[in-house]
Formats: C-alpha cells, structure tokens, sequence
C-alpha cells in the first residue's frame, strides 16, 4: 500500500469516527434539549466524597444506549467488513497455493502461473493477484508486485505471498517450495479453525452470564415491586426501600456495564481486536433495552401468577 492509499485509509476513518461523534451527539442534543424527553427529577443521589446525581428515569438510560449504538456502529462495521474481506483472502492462501504449484508443475514460470490463476473465481483474492499481475506486466519484479499489492493484508497471507516470490527466484525448486507452502497453510488453517471452534465455548459463556443477570435481575424487580407494593402503607423501615422504578433504573445501568468488557472481550476471543466486540455490544446493548422496556409486562405476569 502506498503513502498516498495509507493517508487516504486513515482519513476515511477518522472522517468515519468524526462523523459517528457528530451524529450521535447530535441525537443526544436533540432529544435532552429540544424534544426533552428524560425527566431530571426522577434522580438518585449517590453518596461519597463527590456526591453523584444518576437520572434513573428509564427514557434517559434509553437515549444512553442510542447514544452509545450510533456511537459504535459504523466506525466497527467498517473495520469489521476489512478484517472479513482480508480473513476470505487468508482463508484462500491454501488453494491458491496449490494452484500455482499445479500449474509450475505443469511447466508454467510462475509469472505465467499467476496471470493464469487472475482468470479464476477466486472472491476478493482474485482482485489482488490481478493487480500484481498488472504490476508484473508494467515491469515491476514479481516480488515487488507481490508484496505491493498485498501489502495492507494479514500477516499470514503476506508471509505466504512471499513464498511465492521466493519460488519464483529459487529457479528449479518453484514446485518444492509452492508445495510446502500449500501444505503449511492447509494445517495452519485447520489449526486456526479448531481454535475458533474451542473459543466459541468461552463465547457461550459470557452471553449465558449476561442472561442469567437480566434473568436475576427480573425476579429481583419482582420481589421488590411484591414487598413494596405490600409494605408501603406500612411506613417504617421499609419506606427506605428503592421504589420498583429506581431499582429497575440502577440494574439497567448495571447490565449496560458489566456487559461492556465482557463483548470486548468476546471481539479479542474471536478475532483478536476490540473492534467485533463493539458490534456484539451493539447487539447486547438492543437486547437489554428492549428487555428493561418490556420488564414492567414480565413483572405484571409473575405478579399475577404468583397470586393465583
């Protein structure tokens, strides 16, 4: 990749992250300052040395969580679909490979062998063996060609783009060395898949444990609207107790923040960056809204269950 294409990569994505900013922001202002949908008055203070105001008004911690959506979408999405894109590239190193030992084998210079495999179906991969081989035809050296047009790919699929450049210089072992090449990847791949397989289980568990706190957290808004509804009139001790509706407030809260790292930590798992976790924030983030939103109707149908 070029200093021109690096420079033109990092403006698309800061212009992506500014805009993301702006949007959300935007959103944010619109619906606090003109619309005025929270309501300030429904607020906990929480005490310590900087005693903290926390809105519990469930209209508030809904614009949080857009906020938050808009805010973590598009720059992930973007990232995401590149890192998609490059993994199909690596996932077709070991046919691709092959391939080309194939055809030297067959008595093509490797050259000849590349313009060859640019005329197959090869998804995106097919798009960067046509430009090195462009680049091959305009002159340049095959190793040249090789490692500029697959510059901004993985590690793993450069390393094996430059086997092919060695082929191409090792002259009469271009087959022996292709066909190592060929066979590394196919076990490297087979060794990454049983490792994602493995790290699915990991994956598992941390979305069970953050059902299992929404799940908690229902039956204690349950219990809690039960004991208050019934001991309200009482007075005494127990109108110290968190209303259902400030309770409800406080757990939405929690579950927004205890699932945070748990999905970043679910992006490293699965493909090593932060960037997947922010979509599977995203995803969390939808669920518990429409879970804390619909919680009201669950409690009435437990109420009215128990009751019988």
């Amino acid at each position: 990749m070029s200093k021109h294409q690096v420079v033109k990569v990092m403006n698309r994505n800061i212009l992506t992250l500014i805009l993301s900013v702006f949007l959300a922001t935007l959103f944010l202002a619109i619906s606090l300052v003109v619309l005025k949908i929270a309501d300030f008055t429904k607020a906990l203070i929480i005490a310590g040395p900087i005693p903290i105001l926390l809105p519990y008004d469930i209209n508030f911690i809904n614009l949080i969580v857009i906020f938050a959506i808009i805010l973590l979408t598009p720059y992930p999405l973007i990232k995401y679909l590149e890192y998609r894109r490059k993994r199909k590239v690596e996932l077709l190193m070991p046919v691709f490979l092959y391939d080309l030992a194939g055809l030297v084998r067959a008595g093509y210079t490797v050259p000849k062998a590349l313009e060859m495999e640019a005329e197959k179906d090869l998804g995106p991969l097919t798009d960067l063996i046509r430009k090195a081989v462009t680049r091959i035809t305009l002159g340049e050296s095959v190793s040249k060609a090789l490692n500029e047009a697959f510059k901004d790919q993985t590690l793993i699929t450069r390393r094996f783009i430059e086997t092919v450049a060695e082929a191409h210089e090792s002259g009469g072992r271009a087959v022996q060395v292709l066909s190592g090449a060929s066979s590394h990847a196919a076990r490297l791949e087979a060794f990454e898949e049983e490792k994602r397989r493995s790290m699915k289980v990991y994956v598992s568990i941390i979305y069970v444990s953050i059902i299992v706190f929404m799940v908690s957290a229902a039956f204690l808004l349950f219990f809690n609207t039960a004991l208050y509804g019934t001991m309200k009139e009482g007075g005494g001790i127990f109108t110290m107790l968190l209303t259902p509706e400030q309770l409800r407030g406080l757990l939405y809260y929690a579950t927004l923040l205890i699932s945070a790292p748990s999905c970043f930590v679910i992006g490293k798992i699965r493909s090593g960056t932060i960037v997947e976790g922010a979509l599977h924030l995203v995803f969390i983030y939808i669920a518990i809204a429409i879970f804390y939103n619909s919680i009201d109707g669950i409690i009435a149908m437990l109420l009215s269950l128990f009751s019988l």
